[in-house]
């Protein structure tokens, strides 16, 4: 055998055919080795790496190619597979009968030549050969391999009845319901973007990830231009795939999906974050899926992770693997030890899987604020943090009947009319989508030049998001929510002229006592005060009635 070093990118498009000819007799699904992928992250994220690419020639024929990226650390050469740090999955290329042969001729030339060798391979599939050749060649030269597994969830459609399957988490996770809710408020419609609105997903992209720490760089810097030049990628056996959910030709979610000869890898994923309450990202998940088995493919594979959709959904588990390994010398073995303790803390760590989560979640809030927060976020975040420990919440319900007329100092007339779900979009506020999903009706000035809620109705529940209380409003009765401390007198007049029949119902709490005193003026009575303290583990709710009405309604929790 020979080694014939691949220096160049334009050195390696003579290479493009045999390459792909290798990786097609052996029906390759892996798309993170196909040329197409390796070509194009050399090309954009890999210009500034040290790349040792290696072609393997034997009897004149070239049979494998191993790709390496390489660093320098303590005079010790670090190998490791190119791109691990945003392919899911690596190994060599090279047909089944030649994977050991080929990995045992290259290490042993690589050590043979440079002694201070440790090798770190990040990515390798359990169930294929790459990693089962790599972990034998270590063992027969004695050099003991580190090894540490992730979880790797897949849906193999051939192994589950899949209607069965499918309409089971369609009822689990409600997502006709929900798809209906959206449904009501406009057109939505699932698309392959074209190539001129492709940009969008980078952009969703990172407003979904803008107050979380992000799984990959997905949309950052170089790597950004590579998942953007993979998209136009066409006639190869991998391909990029962007499902995406539009409701009135706005993006809402997407999926970004790579897929290899019958195997869909998902990839990234990005939604609306304001439309969290629908659940988009199980609506398109199960839509993605659907479509990948009308299409035929062997395997939906949702990568490492340990989320809870991934295994609600898999049909089995892979495992992908961290190999480390070095040369018998003391320096590399020292260098060695360092990684190998590195990554044990890290699974360490990552074995806790929700405080993992929280931990992350909380450092991302504090990143964002320190980027974009104001003096009221700050105060929002600390109140937040000490209500995780300690919570004493006090919310009192007035009611208002309809023979309690109210007569405003001015006009009310044609003053508010409905905000539609499209005007909700362009207030970019979470919390006004949030309301529309519950059942709110929010009503805005319909003098005001900006876009600006007044208040939000509900005629059928009562919802003290404070307290998680949710009751059904008995009957000719209505509930008045959202920030209506200022024009409380003008809302009321305007809901007794276009509703003359119907009690109103409004909440305020402790803090807010302006307000209960503008209730109180105006002719609102209290009908029930509702309690709740928490600190630690020790929780109580109790809710005081003050007339028949209210004890209709309320119980104590």
């Amino acid at each position: 055998m020979q080694l014939i070093r691949i220096r160049t990118d334009d050195e390696l498009v003579f290479y493009k055919k045999i390459w792909d000819g290798i990786l097609a007799n052996e029906h390759n699904d892996n798309p993170f080795i196909e040329f197409t992928w390796f070509y194009n992250w050399w090309i954009t994220v890999g210009k500034k790496e040290r790349v040792e690419l290696y072609a393997v020639q034997n009897n004149g024929d070239i049979i494998a190619f191993v790709p390496f990226t390489v660093q320098l650390q303590w005079g010790v050469r670090i190998y490791a597979f190119t791109g691990e740090t945003i392919a899911h999955y690596t190994g060599i290329v090279a047909r089944k009968a030649w994977q050991l042969p080929v990995i045992a001729f290259v290490m042993d030339e690589l050590i043979k030549k440079h002694r201070h060798v440790v090798f770190t391979f990040h990515g390798l599939l359990e169930s294929k050969d790459s990693s089962k050749a790599i972990e034998q060649y270590f063992v027969e030269r004695q050099m003991r391999p580190h090894i540490f597994r992730a979880v790797t969830p897949y849906l193999a459609f051939r192994e589950v009845d899949f209607h069965s399957n499918f309409n089971q988490h369609n009822t689990q996770h409600a997502v006709e319901q929900r798809e209906k809710k959206l449904r009501k408020f406009g057109s939505l419609r699932r698309m392959a973007p074209t190539q001129e609105e492709l940009r969008q997903l980078f952009h969703l992209y990172n407003r979904r990830w803008a107050k979380k720490i992000a799984p990959n760089g997905f949309a950052k810097g170089k790597q950004q231009d590579f998942f953007e030049q993979l998209l136009t990628v066409n006639g190869e056996a991998m391909r990029v795939e962007v499902d995406a959910l539009a409701f009135d030709n706005q993006w809402l979610a997407f999926t970004y999906g790579i897929s290899c000869r019958g195997r869909y890898v998902t990839y990234a994923v990005g939604h609306e974050p304001n439309f969290a309450s629908f659940g988009l990202e199980h609506i398109l998940n199960q839509s993605t899926i659907k479509r990948t088995f009308t299409e035929n493919y062997r395997l939906y594979d949702m990568a490492i992770g340990l989320e809870p959709a991934k295994l609600e959904w898999r049909s089995g588990i892979d495992f992908t693997r961290r190999i480390i390994a070095s040369s018998k010398t003391k320096r590399a073995k020292l260098l060695l030890s360092r990684f190998v303790w590195k990554q044990r803390f890290k699974e360490m760590w990552e074995s806790n899987h929700p405080f993992v989560e929280r931990t992350r979640h909380t450092f991302a809030q504090l990143r964002y604020l320190g980027k974009y927060g104001k003096g009221k976020d700050w105060l929002e975040y600390g109140q937040q943090f000490v209500e995780k420990f300690v919570r004493l919440k006090r919310v009192e319900l007035y009611e208002l009947s309809p023979d309690d007329r109210v007569i405003p100092q001015q006009p009310v007339g044609e003053l508010f009319e409905e905000m539609t779900m499209q005007e909700a979009m362009q207030t970019d506020q979470q919390e006004l989508i949030t309301l529309l999903y519950q059942g709110y009706t929010i009503y805005k000035d319909s003098f005001a030049q900006t876009m600006k809620p007044a208040f939000a109705l509900h005629t059928e529940t009562l919802r003290v998001d404070a307290m998680d209380i949710v009751e059904p409003l008995p009957k000719q009765t209505y509930f008045l929510a959202y920030n209506l401390y200022k024009n409380i007198e003008v809302v009321t007049a305007f809901m007794q002229k276009i509703k003359p029949n119907q009690t109103l119902w409004m909440t305020a709490s402790f803090w807010q006592w302006r307000k209960r005193k503008r209730l109180q003026q105006i002719g609102y009575k209290r009908i029930s005060r509702m309690k709740h303290f928490k600190c630690a583990r020790y929780e109580r709710k109790h809710v005081e009635n003050y007339t028949e009405n209210g004890g209709d309604v309320h119980s104590i929790h």
